[in-house]
């Protein structure tokens, strides 16, 4: 998710403009699309998952999420203010009025749409198995009656998959070092994890890769406060027009 079309910020913004009534038509409360505007700043928590989607090079936010979030502050007039956190601290800085929108793997379910106004789905994480070269594994159903190690982003939907091979028992990795380690000496079976970790851990020859065929791709959204209707429709225009020009 490279790059985008510079010829389409004039364009998208005045499709911004009209579809949030930034010329005064919404009226209730302050409003949100006005008061970024105002402030010169949309102010993005993001969460720094190391899924390709987001890493850091030194303290600067890399990838496709810092990229889409530059890219929303661009059509509305502003400059996007990262603070990179973990998913928690993204949530309570919503909440406090600390952080107008956040990223960082964050998936569709109905948990977050109770509390949050989601945006479309800008991305997708697919996730992948690794155990000891020989030890086959095709299905959630094959992880039964062991230790599995998982990628502490893996989102709590994927986890309750998981939890339906029987006797299987979870436990959080922040390192994929460390889950390769754990593999070699039989701590666990089998370590689920992103795209990112397991391309590292496919360069050891001990070790292999392979697709949980039922383990569905998680899918990722911008996070809002429930009271953002406007500024989120605004937001998923600008999501389909970044993934077209890709």
């Amino acid at each position: 998710m490279r790059g985008f079309g510079s010829r389409l910020a004039g364009a998208l913004g005045i499709c911004l403009g009209v579809m949030l009534g930034v010329s005064g038509c919404s009226g209730s409360k302050a409003d949100v699309v006005e008061a970024i505007r105002q402030t010169g700043t949309l102010r993005v928590a993001l969460v720094n998952t190391d899924s390709g989607f987001t890493s850091l090079e030194g303290e600067k936010p890399v990838g496709a999420e810092p990229e889409l979030a530059a890219f929303i502050a661009e059509n509305l007039g502003v400059t996007a203010e990262f603070q990179v956190c973990s998913r928690e601290e993204a949530l309570e800085a919503l909440a406090g009025n600390q952080a107008d929108i956040a990223l960082g793997c964050f998936v569709r379910s109905g948990a977050f749409a109770q509390d949050y106004r989601l945006s479309a789905v800008y991305g997708k994480g697919f996730c992948y198995v690794v155990t000891k070269r020989g030890d086959y594994v095709g299905t959630i159903g094959g992880l039964k009656q062991r230790n599995v190690g998982v990628d502490r982003n893996l989102s709590e939907s994927a986890r309750g998959l998981l939890y339906s091979a029987e006797e299987i028992s979870l436990t959080d990795f922040s390192d994929s070092k460390a889950a390769a380690g754990a593999l070699k000496e039989d701590v666990i079976q089998a370590y689920v994890c992103y795209e990112g970790q397991a391309k590292e851990l496919l360069e050891n020859e001990e070790l292999q890769v392979q697709n949980l065929m039922n383990l569905n791709p998680e899918e990722y959204v911008i996070v809002a406060p429930a009271g953002s209707a406007d500024l989120v429709s605004g937001i998923d225009v600008l999501i389909r027009q970044f993934l077209e020009n890709q």
